[in-house]
């Protein structure tokens, strides 16, 4: 009874993590994903110039996520957009039964639960159909691997190299993999080294043997980066990204998942950077609790993690996976330590796993509810809705509309719908702008100048604009619409609640 209890406890577990996934497509970069896929499925070839937009048309791009991209349209060629919200749901799952797994102890199976359900709600916010999901669950699969590698070596040396080529194919951030192998094994280089000469941290028993092989993994680990479709110019992609942001820190100041969790002030609770914020100060105290049993492995990508996380929202899912295996670990050492010098009866013990599983179980079904009445994304503010389909926040009246005027020239459009519109309208028509802001080089720079209406008037005549669709929650339409509003060379023909649509006056 005890067992099926525990069981049914770690099943709510998934069935939450089953119906938080359970949500509409509504990330609008999802289209230039999905129609690069299919220009890569038919084409056979992977693009190396722009080939969507007539603002960076022939620029270069380094497509550094065309194996996640050609999945992604096979999933959707077989089960449509349904089967693609399916996908992420398999991703996320598997993602925390690596993490679930890394040091589950069934004696100890609350605080694994407890634990993984921070990391779900400090993470589900980035939960979108983008080659990031890959990127967690790769990671995660890293950390179980790496923690099982005294007992499987050879599973370790064959499974993350294979990972680190898919990850590199699919995912700028592959370097993180290579990241935390390196502050792992530096973590029980200096621990070894350390505890040879004073009592600061616990003794590291690793043999020789096992030296020599975390050695040649990590060596062809490094070997498997060489192996990807871009080259050179796809292990550099994530530096040269970064350059970007620091370059042109005014444009992408405006992206909320590029700022930090700590400067994001008056969210409701439980919105992720809140429950974050709480998730950063349990991990801390149970790691000082249990300092005496520290191991340096794992402390060392907790503080590298942690430091990305304070840079931007968008990197605290990934320190999340990576504080949860040490901190679940923590909590049993506490445990430990408080039941050598407490004995508690078996009865009472029985008892307390009984009522902490109805617990987690009542709490499932309530969670679930509340998710499936889209309760939660409407405390949180965000434009999801639970069920499969595209999201009712997309444009589809205006794409109609576009199809239906049969432009001859060029349309503008705001960048946030940018990845839609090529999903819809490519390769009949060509976008503006859209989410993949390391393709449009210097225009960048001078994006600010939208608010001009001048320097909108040389794009025009440089491309032949003939209409201008903007989304209302858009920083174009901040910079564009006080004079668009009032210029007699463009007309307003269609308003819809999400979007703008004005037509060139001739």
């Amino acid at each position: 009874m005890k067992k099926a209890f525990r069981y049914l406890a770690i099943l709510s577990l998934f069935l939450i993590i089953i119906f938080i996934c359970f949500f509409k497509i509504v990330d609008f970069d999802f289209g230039f994903h999905l129609k690069t896929g299919e220009y890569i499925f038919y084409e056979r070839t992977i693009p190396r110039n722009d080939i969507f937009s007539y603002i960076a048309k022939g620029n270069k791009w380094v497509d550094s996520h065309w194996l996640f991209q050609l999945v992604l349209y096979i999933v959707y060629l077989m089960g449509g957009t349904a089967g693609v919200i399916l996908m992420r749901i398999l991703v996320i799952a598997l993602t925390f039964a690596f993490l679930f797994l890394t040091v589950y102890r069934k004696e100890y199976f609350s605080m694994s639960i407890l634990v993984c359900l921070f990391a779900l709600f400090v993470s589900f916010q980035r939960f979108l159909i983008r080659p990031e999901i890959f990127s967690l669950l790769f990671l995660a699969a890293f950390y179980y691997l790496t923690e099982r590698f005294s007992s499987h070596p050879r599973l370790s040396l064959i499974a993350i190299p294979v990972l680190q080529i898919i990850w590199v194919n699919m995912h700028g951030l592959h370097v993180l993999g290579i990241g935390f192998l390196t502050l792992y094994l530096l973590g029980d280089i200096l621990q070894a080294l350390i505890s040879k000469y004073s009592s600061i941290v616990p003794k590291l028993e690793i043999k020789a043997r096992e030296w020599k092989e975390k050695g040649i993994l990590f060596f062809i680990a490094v070997i498997a980066l060489l192996i990807n479709a871009n080259g050179k110019d796809g292990i550099l992609y994530p530096y040269r990204l970064f350059n970007e942001l620091k370059a042109r820190p005014t444009v992408f100041s405006r992206i909320t998942e590029l700022i930090s969790p700590f400067a994001m002030k008056h969210l409701p609770f439980p919105d992720p950077s809140v429950i974050y914020k709480i998730f950063i100060i349990v991990s801390i105290l149970a790691l000082i609790c249990n300092l005496k049993h520290i191991r340096l492995a794992h402390l060392f990508p907790y503080g590298a993690f942690l430091y990305l996380s304070v840079l931007s929202v968008r990197n605290i899912p990934l320190f999340a996976l990576i504080a949860t295996p040490m901190t679940i670990r923590n909590l049993y050492g506490i445990s430990d330590f408080i039941l050598k010098h407490i004995k508690i009866k078996p009865m009472f013990s029985n008892y307390l796993s009984y009522a902490l599983s109805i617990c987690f179980i009542a709490f499932a079904i309530f969670l679930c509810i509340f998710i499936g009445q889209n309760r939660l994304y409407k405390r949180l503010n965000y434009l999801r809705a639970f069920g499969l389909g595209e999201s009712d926040f997309f444009p589809f009246d205006e794409v109609t509309y576009i199809k239906d005027k049969d432009f001859t020239g060029n349309i503008f459009n705001s960048s946030d719908i940018g990845g839609y519109l090529i999903w819809k309208l490519y390769p009949e028509k060509l976008v503006a702008l859209d989410g993949r802001w390391e393709v449009y080089g210097d225009f960048l720079e001078n994006i600010k100048q939208l608010s001009n209406p001048y320097y909108f008037s040389k794009l025009v005549e440089k491309y032949d604009i003939v209409a201008i669709i903007l989304y209302k929650r858009s920083w174009e339409i901040q910079l564009m619409g006080p004079w668009l509003q009032r210029n007699p060379f463009w007309r307003l023909t269609k308003k819809t609640w999400n979007s703008l649509v004005y037509e060139k006056v001739y």
